[in-house]
C-alpha cells in the first residue's frame, strides 16, 4: 500500500525532472515503506530494480542481466558472465539515456556485507561513468547505521555524491484509517499505542476481529509475524544486544532518568551514555527536555522515552513475558494488557495524538500558531503540553477519559502553570477523549 509519502515522492520526481544525473539515498527502519515508495516512483519510468541479498555478488549480477538486456534490446548477450559491478554498468552504458533511467539498489547494506569494497567501487563508477549520464541512482537501505557508515558519514566512500537523501519515518496517526478504514477512534488510539504507525504492521491488522484479538493473534502468538519483530529489528542494527535489551526493558517499565535507569541496572550512569545515544540515533528512543528550556543540551531534566510505540509495547508485554508466551500462555499476558494498557500506554499515546493535532491545525485549538510545543516539568509538577510563540503561551492537559471535569482540570493547570512565571498572554486547555468520541 502507498500512503502519506507525497512529499517524498515529490522530491524523487524533481530529481527525475532535472537535467543530468541524480543520486538519492533512501533509508529508514524495517517495514516503514521504503520499497513501496520506490515502486510508486518507478512504475511509469524506465528502471532497473536490483534487490540486493547476501548471495555471491557474481550470482546477483547475473540474475540482474535479463533486466539490462531487455532495456538495451540485446537478448543475444544472455549467456555472458558478469563478475564485477563495473562490468554491469559498462553494459548499461549502451542505453541511449534520452529518457532518464532510474537504477535502484534496494537493501544496499546487503551488498556491503558481500563485498566490503562495494561502496568504493560504486564511488569510482559514479565519478567516471554515471555522473555524466541521464540517470537517477537510488540506494535504499534498512540498516540505518550501515547506510550512514557507507554513504552518509563524512568518512564514507560515497560521501558528497548524493543529491538528495530521504529518511523515511513512521506515519502520522491520521493514516491509521487508511489501512483500517472502518476503525473507531478509541480502537485507533489503541492501535496507535501498540502497533504504532509502521505501514507493514498496520497491514497485518484484521478489521474483522476485536483489537485485543488482534493483539493476541498478531503480536502475542509465538508463530505470528510481530512476535519476534523487536528482536529482529535490533539485531540487524546493534551489537551487545544484552545491554541494549536491558536498557530498553527498564525504560519500557517507566524509568526515564539516566540515574534511575542506571540504578535499576546497577551500573554507573556514565556506562549508559553511549548506548542511549545509539538508540536515539536509530529513532528508537528520544531524549526529551522541558519544552521551555533555553539551552536543551545543558538541561538537567532530560528524560528518555520510546519514540517507537510498537517497541515500547513489545518490550513491556512480549519481551518480559517470553517465558509465558513460549508455552502458549497468551491468555495470561492478554489479561495483563487489558488491566493496565489504557493507563500505561494509551493515555500517553493520546498526548502524542493531541500534539499532532495541534501541529496540523493549531488555530482549531489555540489563539496563535506556536513556534514550539512539547511537554514541561520541573521537580514538583508536570504539564502534558505547553505551546508558545513570542507573545502567547498555552498550557494543555490531555485526559484519556470520559466525563472529565474540565473546570477542575483547568484550575489545577493554572496552579501548575504558575511555576513558569510567564509574562505572555495565557491560554488554558483541557482536551479529553470525549472531545473526539460521541
Amino acid at each position: 500500500m502507498f500512503y502519506n509519502r507525497e512529499s517524498e515522492l515529490d522530491v524523487l520526481k524533481k530529481e527525475y525532472d532535472k537535467q543530468g544525473s541524480a543520486f538519492s539515498v533512501i533509508y529508514g527502519r524495517r517495514r516503514v515503506g521504503k520499497t513501496a515508495l520506490i515502486y510508486e516512483y518507478i512504475k511509469d519510468r524506465p528502471n532497473i530494480f536490483f534487490y540486493a541479498t547476501e548471495v555471491n555478488l557474481s550470482i546477483q549480477l547475473t540474475n540482474l542481466l535479463p533486466q539490462i538486456l531487455k532495456l538495451i534490446d540485446k537478448p543475444y548477450l544472455k549467456d555472458i558472465q558478469i563478475e564485477l559491478l563495473e562490468q554491469l554498468f559498462n553494459l548499461l552504458s549502451e542505453y541511449d539515456f534520452k529518457k532518464k533511467l532510474v537504477f535502484v539498489i534496494d537493501e544496499y547494506q546487503n551488498l556491503t556485507k558481500v563485498d566490503k569494497t562495494i561502496s568504493s567501487q560504486l564511488q569510482y563508477i559514479w565519478d567516471t561513468m554515471l555522473k555524466s549520464k541521464n540517470i537517477h541512482l537510488i540506494l535504499c537501505g534498512s540498516v540505518v547505521s550501515m547506510m550512514h557508515s557507507e554513504i552518509l558519514d563524512y568518512s564514507s566512500p560515497l560521501y558528497g555524491r548524493r543529491t538528495t537523501n530521504i529518511h523515511l519515518k513512521e506515519l502520522r496517526f491520521e493514516y491509521i484509517k487508511s489501512f483500517i478504514p472502518d476503525i473507531g477512534f478509541e480502537d485507533s488510539m489503541r492501535v496507535f499505542a501498540s502497533f504504532g504507525t509502521i505501514p507493514k504492521y498496520l497491514e497485518n491488522y484484521n478489521p474483522d476481529i476485536s483489537f485485543y484479538k488482534n493483539i493476541e493473534e498478531n503480536i502475542l502468538n509465538k508463530n505470528s509475524f510481530l512476535y519476534q519483530e523487536g528482536y529482529f529489528l535490533l539485531k540487524q542494527e546493534l551489537n551487545e544486544l544484552t545491554n541494549y535489551f536491558s536498557i530498553l526493558e527498564v525504560i519500557s517499565k517507566g524509568e526515564s532518568k539516566i540515574g534511575s535507569i542506571a540504578s535499576r541496572l546497577q551500573v554507573p550512569s556514565t556506562h549508559l551514555t553511549r548506548y542511549l545515544s545509539r538508540l536515539i540515533d536509530l529513532d528508537i528512543l528520544i531524549k526529551e527536555v522541558p519544552v521551555t528550556e533555553k539551552n536543551p543540551l545543558k538541561s538537567k531534566f532530560g528524560r528518555y522515552k520510546f519514540k517507537d510505540k510498537f517497541l515500547n509495547f513489545w518490550f513491556f508485554y512480549v519481551y518480559k513475558n517470553y517465558n509465558l508466551l513460549e508455552i502458549n500462555q497468551t491468555k495470561a499476558v492478554l489479561e495483563e494488557i487489558k488491566q493496565n494498557f489504557n493507563d500505561r500506554f494509551v493515555s500517553f499515546a493520546f498526548e502524542d495524538f493531541v500534539k499532532e493535532q495541534i501541529e496540523s491545525n493549531p488555530t482549531k485549538y489555540l489563539n496563535f500558531i506556536p513556534l514550539k510545543i512539547g511537554r514541561w516539568w520541573n521537580n514538583n509538577e508536570e504539564i502534558d503540553l505547553v505551546a508558545f510563540d513570542e507573545k502567547n503561551i498555552a498550557f494543555i492537559e490531555c485526559k484519556w477519559q470520559k466525563s472529565v471535569n474540565k473546570e477542575k482540570v483547568i484550575n489545577n493547570l493554572i496552579k501548575k502553570a504558575a511555576y513558569l512565571k510567564s509574562d505572555k498572554k495565557l491560554q488554558y486547555l483541557a482536551i479529553c477523549k470525549e472531545d473526539f468520541v460521541s
